[in-house]
């Protein structure tokens, strides 16, 4: 046994007392003969219960015994040390600490969701397979030059003059080649084998393709580039259980250093949702530098940074974190990759924005919708019988994340990017083929004619009233300010601190007690530390607990 659990122990025993029945009676009876009965349940808290609470809470540990002595015997110096009063130095003290800090981030997982590891981020196609040969190789596009889904031959590569490939011709008519040694990204410590084809180093092919992006997959020369760079293997999903895990994690963690620097760094609250700090490590940083133009299901044009201002990490840095400063666009982890990947539509992040910061998750009313069956219903859902109840706010909402690409994390630069492209309408009006970013971005195949007057407009401009356009122009940013200004913001983060550490939802009999905290929070230039002490020193609190 440890010796805090120790202590705890022996504090519990001490607690003990025995029943009237019990005392003793001067007969010389065992007062404890008929067992030992515990205290009566008090309506709050004691001292040493109240210093354990709030060691739980603050650092996910239990007092040390040296922690108990001290705040027995006043010895931290507080003015109310000692006189029947909680110990606070000890709380203030451990709110300072990084325990607490990482706490906080813990907390702030079951509002955001930042687990992205079951979204697939690059295409099976960039993907290499060892074969039962331990050679690695790209089933999927294997058979633009091998002609078939095989691997290549056995045998070291060897090149002709010109330094093409020597082919080998199998008896079922597929061309192969050898192979080569690569020491990949992921672990420069052991050289693979892999086939030549996809071991190819060129950014360009010689027919003029980039050879780092989606086009790349159906040239023939065309391989995974330098260390492999712009490809993976199953070996890096731990098995196959869950794609991408390393990269999944770094984007992951991005929200979660962004939250511990606000606590670690004492900064407002606000930052969490409107700062341009991000944080990457190695393999966030690989991917961010290498893989966002050859991706899955989801879109990464463009990404938020400048490749070539990126830390220069390597694969294997995992547990190193660095600092990142991106551009005015952001809004904190609102605009991070793991949040708009997790949240994938610009009505999702509105929603879980609304539900998790401002306490107002979107529900149909009591009755439920009514009107459902209209037969000639309005694209445009502010409008629609039944989804207007909700869709009036949702849509304008998650117009702010306009320029942000749905099922994906790029941002659509307004300076490549307008919100009306004439080439984009020509396409749509003509049946002439559309650009890739026509296609992906603006309106060139409306459902009914209620589109047409959007026709080569953003996808996102569509059933915008003309008051909302500020909304897209400023982003998610603008949200959160007129969130702050009008109250529902701060109002809700203490409304969401005070439901974690009482462990219980708060009501309207907290109503005035939690106005209280609000209006601290803002006072205190919303520093969280100072909204959770105001919490844990509260009569609440400590009935609660």
């Amino acid at each position: 046994m440890s010796v805090s659990s120790l202590l705890s122990s022996l504090l519990y025993l001490a607690s003990i007392t025995l029943s009237p029945a019990q005392a003793d009676d001067g007969s010389g009876a065992d007062a404890y003969a008929d067992g030992p009965t515990c205290a009566p349940d008090s309506d709050a808290l004691d001292d040493h219960a109240l210093l354990r609470a709030w060691s739980l809470d603050v650092r996910g540990v239990v007092p040390s015994p040296e922690e108990y002595a001290a705040f027995a015997d006043g010895a931290s110096g507080a003015d109310n040390a000692g006189d029947g009063g909680p110990d606070v130095a000890a709380l203030d003290a451990w709110l300072q600490t990084d325990e607490f800090a990482w706490r906080v981030v813990r907390y702030h997982r079951s509002l955001l969701w930042p687990n992205v590891t079951d979204i697939r981020l690059l295409s099976n196609r960039q993907r290499l397979l060892m074969g039962d040969d331990g050679i690695y190789y790209r089933y999927l596009v294997a058979p633009n030059y091998r002609g078939g889904p095989v691997s290549c031959g056995d045998f070291e590569a060897q090149y002709d003059a010109d330094g093409e490939l020597i082919l080998q011709e199998t008896e079922e008519g597929y061309r192969q080649e050898g192979w080569v040694w690569v020491t990949p990204y992921w672990d420069r410590a052991n050289p693979i084998r892999v086939c030549a084809y996809e071991a190819q180093e060129a950014v360009v092919s010689p027919w003029g393709t980039a050879c780092d992006t989606y086009d790349g997959r159906y040239d023939m020369y065309c391989g995974c580039g330098p260390e492999l760079a712009w490809c993976d293997t199953f070996d890096l999903g731990h098995n196959g259980d869950n794609p991408e895990p390393p990269v999944a994690m770094g984007i992951a963690g991005d929200i979660e250093h962004r939250i511990h620097r606000v606590i670690d760094e004492d900064l407002s609250y606000l930052e969490i949702l409107t700062g341009r700090t991000m944080f990457v490590n190695g393999p966030y940083a690989h991917f961010l530098r290498y893989q966002t133009q050859v991706p899955a299901h989801v879109r990464f044009n463009e990404i938020p940074i400048d490749p070539d201002l990126l830390p220069d990490l390597a694969f294997e840095d995992e547990d190193t974190w660095v600092p990142v400063e991106l551009g005015e666009e952001q809004s904190g982890v609102l605009t991070s990759t793991a949040y708009l990947m997790k949240f994938q539509t610009r009505r999702g992040r509105a929603n879980r924005f609304y539900s998790a910061f401002l306490c107002q998750p979107f529900q149909p009313p009591d009755q439920g919708l009514q009107d459902l069956n209209d037969p000639d219903a309005s694209l445009d859902l502010t409008q629609r019988s039944g989804c207007s109840y909700c869709h009036a706010i949702l849509e304008p909402a998650g117009s702010h994340w306009g320029r942000w690409v749905e099922y994906g994390a790029g941002w659509l630069d307004p300076d490549h990017f307008g919100a009306f492209e004439e080439d984009c309408e020509w396409c749509a009006i003509t049946g002439e083929s559309c650009s890739p970013e026509c296609l992906n971005y603006y309106v060139t195949d409306p459902l009914t004619s209620e589109e047409d007057p959007w026709l080569g407009s953003m996808r996102s401009y569509e059933f915008v009233e003309e008051r909302h356009l500020e909304n897209i122009a400023e982003g998610p940013k603008l949200l959160v300010n007129n969130a702050v200004a009008d109250g529902r913001l701060p109002a809700c983060v203490a409304k969401n601190a005070a439901t974690w550490l009482l462990g219980r939802e708060v009501d309207d009999n907290d109503a005035a007690w939690l106005d209280g905290l609000t209006r601290e929070f803002i006072a205190s230039d919303y520093r969280y530390p100072v909204l959770v002490r105001s919490i844990l020193t509260s009569d609440a609190y400590r009935s609660a607990r």
